[in-house]
């Protein structure tokens, strides 16, 4: 398990962590108060399986970004950062749409049931019992965007000058070793919106268990793996098994395709939410096939002499290990001129 090792590093995770663990806590409690509140009949309406999945999405997004974040401050890759707060703000925003969805599927469930009349307990209103949770989950994702940013800051300015004695200040090496990079990137924050993409489909669209729903459930297991192994293929220079994930993206790619024109020629439930999250897929899968690509050409060029320089075994102690500078001189203090490579 990565760990942090400096100031601004336990900062960041502290701020993601009580992040996730507050989040999943009311989640957790907007969950069991809706339970409590409908009834088995309710499987009879889509907002059944839309309300639960909006809530799983936000944890999975909590949580696959403090676990993101674990891996970036171990190697040093400032795009992830900068990916990861992006990601954050986007969570802000879901759950401001979260709050709106529960607000109006309470309120039409309580009104009219969408013409059934025992889909709920219909004695009591649970609204203004989760509107607190609801409000708290904005304001605390909104607040740990906040909060990341002068950490980022910070992090940006040690990693930039990690990296730069990585490359000996080359300008080529540097930006080849940025597209290697930015195929981290994508890589790992396009299996959060597949995997977001592919639960709505399923549970809403499809719905029902037969041979599609049994396929697009096995696409989960097969898109963790591919992610790993691009991971480890591109980190190794493995050619050839870089192009058979180049191969596999392209199925998943032509995948992608279909389903939006399916969903834009049907109506459903939940419909813009899994446009939004297909579309965000496909192009962090097109853009990962072409970023592949370019890996493939820039192997043999010192790829893996500069994750092991990079990836020391904490943050200073990295800074002083090639001897360029004195132990005494902070990162910080670089000139700003070499502090702003990404």
């Amino acid at each position: 398990m990565y760990r942090p090792t400096t100031k601004y590093e336990w900062w960041l995770c502290g701020v993601l962590l009580t992040q996730a663990i507050v989040t999943i806590a009311l989640e957790i409690y907007i969950f069991v108060q809706w339970q409590s509140w409908v009834t088995p009949t309710i499987i009879q309406v889509v907002v059944s399986y839309l309300i639960p999945i909006n809530l799983a999405i936000l944890v999975f997004a909590c949580v696959y970004e403090f676990i993101l974040t674990l891996d970036a401050i171990h190697n040093k890759n400032n795009i992830l950062l900068f990916a990861i707060c992006i990601s954050n703000a986007c969570s802000f925003v879901y759950a401001v749409m979260q709050y709106q969805l529960m607000k109006s599927t309470t309120a039409r469930l309580f009104g009219d049931r969408y013409g059934y009349p025992t889909l709920i307990d219909t004695t009591r209103n649970i609204w203004p019992l989760i509107q607190p949770a609801e409000i708290v989950v904005c304001i605390i994702t909104g607040l740990g965007t906040l909060v990341m940013c002068p950490c980022l800051y910070f992090l940006h300015r040690e990693y930039a000058w990690a990296i730069y004695k990585c490359v000996h200040g080359s300008r080529k090496t540097r930006m080849r070793y940025l597209f290697y990079e930015i195929f981290l990137v994508l890589i790992k924050l396009n299996f959060y919106f597949l995997i977001g993409f592919i639960l709505q489909y399923n549970l809403i669209y499809v719905h029902l268990p037969g041979l599609e729903y049994n396929l697009t459930m096995c696409l989960i297991p097969v898109s963790f793996i591919c992610m790993l192994l691009g991971i480890y293929f591109v980190q190794n220079e493995r050619t050839w098994g870089v192009i058979g994930i180049i191969i596999c993206y392209l199925g998943i790619l032509a995948y992608l395709i279909s389903r939006i024109i399916i969903l834009c020629e049907n109506e459903t439930v939940g419909k813009d939410m899994m446009l939004l999250f297909a579309c965000v897929s496909l192009v962090l899968t097109t853009a990962t096939i072409v970023c592949a690509v370019v890996c493939i050409t820039n192997f043999d060029r010192g790829f893996k002499m500069i994750n092991q320089a990079k990836n020391g075994p904490t943050g200073d102690s990295y800074l002083l290990q090639t001897g360029y500078i004195s132990p005494s001189h902070h990162p910080s203090s670089r000139p700003s001129s070499r502090l702003t490579l990404d």
